[in-house]
Order: C-alpha cells, then structure tokens, then sequence
C-alpha cells in the first residue's frame, strides 16, 4: 500500500513513518483489488488549544471502488490517534468490501420446469412439423 503523510504543525522522521505504514499491512490486504497498488493518505495535525492537553488529529483518506473510505482519530498521544484511526478505517474497508462482494456476485441459474419431461413443451411452438423455442 502507497501511504502519502501529509503534516500540519508537526513533522515525522523516517523511522515513525516506517512504524505507521507498518500498520497498514491488514487494509492492505483487504483493499488489494488486483488492479494496482492501494493508496491511503494521512493528515497529521498538531493543535494546542490553549490549555496543557495538546491534541493530535489523524485523518486517513483511502479511495476504494469509488468511495472514500474515512478514518479519523484525535488523542494526546501521536500514536494512539493513530492507531483509532486505524481502527475505523478497518472497519469500513470491511463493511465496504462485504457489500462489494455480495451484490457483485453471480446468482445460480435454475433449470426450467417443463411439462411431463418434454423439453420444448413450455415455451413452444410448432408449425409444419418443426419445433421453434422463444
């Protein structure tokens, strides 16, 4: 999975970035369709909002199957926020892919009940000896 970290207020260093993408190994998989590599893009926001709790807000955008799948998560820590993020995000790629699956799939065909064996008796015609089928 490609992940694109965008940062407002804060920067990350190569190894947190490392450890965050590692989290997107499972949506990885759930969202690999076959046609590509997935892309998610995160938001990182620092806010201070006057008081000693300084928040963080993750914002995790991931397009799939012409949706956007959402996650956001705020928590003082960088990687708790993260991590709930995380979550949601998960959730929806699951409910998302469930409903892909079930209205994509082919219905079984049932065989036609004819009348007493005949195979041509239920919708057809004959006229001069030969049998038409509609």
């Amino acid at each position: 999975m490609k992940v694109t970290y965008t940062g407002r207020h804060i920067g990350l260093s190569t190894e947190q970035s490392e450890k965050l993408t590692a989290g997107f190994g499972k949506i990885g998989k759930l969202l690999d369709n076959g046609k590509g590599e997935s892309e998610a893009h995160v938001t990182l926001a620092h806010e201070s909002p006057g008081h000693s709790a300084q928040m963080n807000n993750v914002e995790i955008t991931v397009p799939y199957h012409h949706h956007e799948l959402k996650g956001h998560g705020s928590h003082v820590d960088l990687f708790s926020a993260f991590h709930e993020a995380l979550v949601k995000l998960e959730g929806q790629a699951i409910k998302v892919r469930g409903k892909w699956r079930d209205t994509k799939r082919a219905q079984s065909r049932e065989p036609i009940e004819t009348d007493e064996g005949n195979p041509g008796s239920a919708n057809s015609k004959e006229s001069g000896g030969e049998t038409i089928l509609h």
